[in-house]
């Protein structure tokens, strides 16, 4: 029996047991629910992964050597058992009301609230909507507008429940603005509603952006959800029960989002058993875009998502077509020692040149020649030829076996299978192809700024810039790193981040409003 297997049997009847010691206490229950779920999603995402490639939800992690063939969409695992505990959690939530003699009779001192039963359904409704997106998306592959289109629809049910139930539309002017409109205070009507819609559509896709390797999705996810915890467990017994209200609503959705999330997180990290597709990154911001919009702290909530915002500006001249937008921005791998790339460029044109002038040379050498200019392309430095033949092999999809020289089958010491090597991340790139005069221009303030590396030729053209997305930039910066390194990166800025959002929303805050 798998170590997960062994250690949920055991801790499940002692959670059990706790949880029924604590059964009047919501959030107590809460918790163990939420330690339930994540169990239950560390035992069935790996019993579910040959189900999921028997019917074809599979693809290559590109960012290894032997490109392996995982289970994807394993998002839906998670998502499928976080509803079914906040659907058992939403008896615990009245229990009060519950526990009275008789809670039908109209002597009865506690009303039923039916408002906050109405909050709880129409966020699991929206969670539901966006899980089914998600899912969609990974069978069909669905185009952009629907990516826009249907969140927008999702939000819905929970914008009813904002407008009958709470339905302030205004907000505080800051201090610096007061003279220039005259009041302190503008209600912006309908487009308040319209702002909280998008952000719901931001939410959702900003997870989504900011992805392609190891673990980042449900990294910054799971950093993001325990910064709204930390605020919500510091305010929650602030005195003011409709602030208490808020903040238990927000740990009851969270909680189990981190339960479900830090266990996917075990088989999503480097290296990973699953993909978790985009049902999880659909899934978890809409779950922050419901906490933020029924818990009433939108502004926080865009505070914590600055690099979800700085990523989303940053990436726009490829996502609105400015400049040539590849199907995927992730990464690209490398190995070993890569060499710079005005080496590799002067190598193609060496190989380039013998090509044009009919070499003499034999077919084996210029084979040869070719395969030492991919070898360097792809970052196989200082390695032997046999590993640059047979890298070069795995990278073209060929899979065929490279004949090894002599020497390297003497001893297995002074050449390694290309398995082995040890793997970088380096930035991808994208050409300037029917890239539009703004997109360049953009481009060149990029450069001017330092968070752009672009190529140029002898003439001083752009020829090639890596591509706009903070994975590449964060490469662009510190240079090759490991795949988990870079997602370790990730990582420490989202966590930095939540430092700096905390720090402005409760220290410079009162700079601008008082």
């Amino acid at each position: 029996m798998a170590m997960h297997n062994k250690v949920t049997l055991a801790s499940t009847p002692v959670i059990l047991a706790l949880m029924w010691q604590l059964r009047n206490e919501p959030l107590a229950v809460c918790t163990c629910v939420s330690i339930l779920a994540g169990l239950a999603t560390w035992c069935l995402v790996p019993a579910a992964v040959n189900t999921f490639k028997r019917v074809g939800l599979s693809g290559k992690d590109m960012s290894k050597p032997t490109h392996p063939v995982l289970a994807e969409s394993m998002g839906v695992v998670a998502a499928t058992i976080y509803l079914i505990a906040t659907f058992l959690f939403i008896p615990v939530q009245f229990r009060s009301w519950w526990s009275a003699q008789d809670p039908q009779s109209p002597h009865n001192p506690r009303v039923f609230s039916f408002d906050r039963l109405g909050e709880y359904l129409s966020a699991l409704l929206s969670l539901q909507s966006m899980v089914f997106l998600g899912f969609a998306d990974d069978v069909f592959d669905l185009r952009w507008r629907f990516k826009l289109l249907l969140p927008t629809i999702a939000s819905i049910p929970i914008l009813i429940v904002y407008y009958v139930g709470y339905g302030v539309t205004h907000v505080v002017v800051p201090v610096f603005m007061r003279p220039l409109l005259g009041t302190h205070i503008v209600d912006l009507g309908t487009l308040y509603y319209v702002y909280i819609g998008l952000m719901a559509v931001f939410c959702t896709n900003a997870i989504n952006i900011l992805a392609g390797i190891n673990g980042v999705e449900v990294g910054q996810s799971i950093v993001i959800a325990l910064s709204i915890i930390a605020k919500d467990i510091a305010n929650v017994n602030s005195g003011n029960a409709e602030a208490e209200y808020n903040h238990l609503f927000t740990l009851y959705l969270l909680l189990p989002f981190v339960g479900v999330s830090s266990a996917l997180y075990y088989w999503n990290v480097y290296p990973a058993r699953v993909f978790v597709g985009d049902t999880y990154c659909y899934f978890a911001g809409m779950t922050f875009a419901v906490c933020g919009i029924l818990g009433h702290f939108s502004k926080t909530l865009l505070l914590l998502f600055l690099p979800q915002v700085f990523n989303f500006i940053y990436s726009a001249p490829q996502i609105f077509g400015l400049v040539p937008c590849p199907r995927h921005r992730l990464p690209k791998m490398a190995v070993d020692n890569p060499l710079p790339r005005r080496v590799v460029s002067r190598l193609r044109q060496e190989v380039d040149l013998d090509q044009r002038t009919g070499s003499d040379s034999s077919s084996e050498s210029s084979s040869a020649n070719v395969v030492s200019a991919d070898a360097a392309a792809t970052g196989l430095s200082g390695v032997h030829q046999a590993i640059s033949t047979a890298m070069t092999s795995f990278s073209k999809g060929k899979g065929r076996r490279a004949k090894r020289p002599a020497s390297s089958r003497r001893s297995r010491s002074t050449s390694a299978p290309s398995a082995h090597l040890s793997t970088y991340m380096v930035a991808s790139r994208t050409t300037f192809e029917g890239a539009k005069p703004l997109g360049l221009s953009i481009v060149r303030l990029y450069e001017c700024l330092g968070i752009a590396d672009v190529e140029r030729d002898d003439q001083g053209n752009m020829v090639s810039v890596n591509n706009l997305t903070l994975l590449n930039l964060v490469l662009v910066r510190r240079g090759r790193l490991t795949e988990s390194q870079l997602n370790n990166c990730i990582l420490l800025i989202q966590i930095l981040n939540s430092l700096l959002a905390f720090f402005i929303r409760y220290r410079l805050s009162h700079i601008f409003y008082f």
